[in-house]
């Protein structure tokens, strides 16, 4: 199904066979999976690769403290931490200032007589390999007193990235976010200083949840089509009386999404009618952004078939229609497997939608909570019902070519807070 304008996908069909077996029949291979990937996520601290040093900038003319922050993916604040300002510090067209991310704040600190980096590492709480990367030096290299340094700020402490007040740090998960997938934000509060917080992503309004009693997470959606570069969190939070509102960035990467020409057939064109298109979107927008309700997930999503059934038309490409302009990208990911083959639930929820429709033919949408929703689109029947509760593995329907299809398969969709995000990423990635 195409993001912007809905559609068909062009498939393979496979030579006709019996309806695969259930997915539980590859709980093995998923649990090997599984286990690994803990694993991996239990090891990776300790194969992170070092920071990077921090980009220095030459102020021209016209720059400010709030411009070179969204050039670099920084706050004015941790600009003026790292710099050693206030902020009412002018700055000056040939001064050299530090750049840091704002996800890696940094302090400058004056080597004293006899200091080394390791013993200012100890001091500091800060990993060596860390100070030496972040300064550019050579293990082992003595230190000059009164020699400028870039101090790691401790992740104890709140963020000198961040204005003092109720919020401590936020963190993004992943650091870097590929076109089109899914990225879990932590804002740790200080539990002393109640506020109330709300955060976006224009225009998508990210709902928070609490996750202990000091820090709240929330999940945001990157459009498949965002330019690469930086988007931009609105913070805001009130407290003793006082509204404050900042950015936070979110540096999103080219996830290289291949473009493709899709024919559809004469009894199928009628269906890219934009009106019916239209109409059928809007009543999806309502149900995906319905008021959120708890979440349902506590692991990894499962695969909605049967694992010997590979993709076809993967999330995120670039769509033309019978040779016209490029037009929308696929907001799913496509399975090509023959008709009658069981279509099961990846993760919990609850059925927010169970009947046939006109561009996406037999439908079904999950409801899992917390603004995400799944859809499967073009069965050939449905075996649930709006209102039913489901659990990973129960049957939803059978793979088919109704609505806007070409031919038997899978659309397999997953919305958060209503934008349509890559759902392979849900089976590798543990979301809160």
């Amino acid at each position: 199904m195409n993001e912007l304008r809905l559609s068909g996908d062009r498939v393979n069909r496979p030579a006709a066979r019996p309806p695969a077996a259930p997915p539980r029949r590859g709980a093995a291979t998923l649990a090997l999976l599984a286990l690994i990937g803990a694993f991996m996520l239990a090891t990776a601290p300790a194969a992170r690769a070092a920071p990077l040093p921090p980009a220095r900038h030459v102020v021209q003319p016209g720059d400010t403290l709030a411009s070179l922050a969204r050039q670099y993916g920084s706050t004015v604040e941790a600009l003026i931490a790292a710099n050693g300002l206030t902020a009412q510090t002018p700055i000056a067209v040939g001064q050299t200032l530090i750049a840091p991310a704002a996800a890696q704040p940094l302090l400058p600190i004056e080597a004293q007589p006899r200091d080394t980096l390791a013993s200012l590492a100890q001091r500091h709480g800060v990993k060596l390999a860390d100070l030496q990367a972040i300064n550019q030096l050579a293990p082992g290299q003595r230190l000059a007193p009164g020699q400028d340094l870039l101090l790691p700020a401790r992740p104890d402490q709140p963020s000198p990235a961040l204005p003092p007040g109720p919020i401590r740090a936020i963190t993004t998960s992943p650091a870097v976010v590929r076109q089109g997938e899914t990225v879990a934000v932590r804002i740790e509060l200080d539990a002393s200083q109640p506020a109330s917080v709300t955060l976006a992503l224009a225009p998508q309004q990210i709902p928070l949840r609490p996750a202990g009693a000091d820090a709240l997470v929330g999940l945001a959606a990157v459009h498949a089509l965002t330019e690469p570069g930086f988007v931009w969190l609105d913070l805001t939070w009130q407290a003793a009386g006082e509204t404050i509102s900042r950015t936070w960035p979110i540096q999103v990467v080219d996830a290289a999404y291949p473009t493709f020409d899709i024919v559809l057939p004469d009894d199928k064109g009628e269906l890219l009618a934009p009106e019916l298109v239209q109409a059928e979107l809007e009543r999806m927008m309502a149900l995906w952004n319905a008021p959120p309700t708890p979440i349902r997930w506590r692991r990894f999503f499962q695969r909605p078939l049967a694992e010997e059934f590979l993709t076809s038309a993967p999330f995120g490409q670039r769509r033309s229609y019978n040779g016209g302009p490029v037009s929308g990208f696929h907001a799913g990911q496509d399975f090509p497997a023959p008709q009658g083959t069981p279509i099961y639930a990846p993760a919990p929820g609850t059925v927010a939608l169970a009947e046939p429709l006109q561009v996406r033919g037999n439908a079904v949408l999950i409801d899992h909570g917390g603004s995400v929703f799944s859809g499967y689109w073009h069965l050939t029947d449905i075996a649930v019902s709006a209102g039913q509760e489901v659990q990973p593995g129960d049957l939803l329907g059978h793979v088919g070519t109704t609505g806007l299809s070409t031919g038997n398969h899978l659309h397999w969709e997953l919305r958060v807070n209503g934008f349509a995000v890559d759902p392979m990423q849900w089976l590798t990635t543990r979301f809160p």
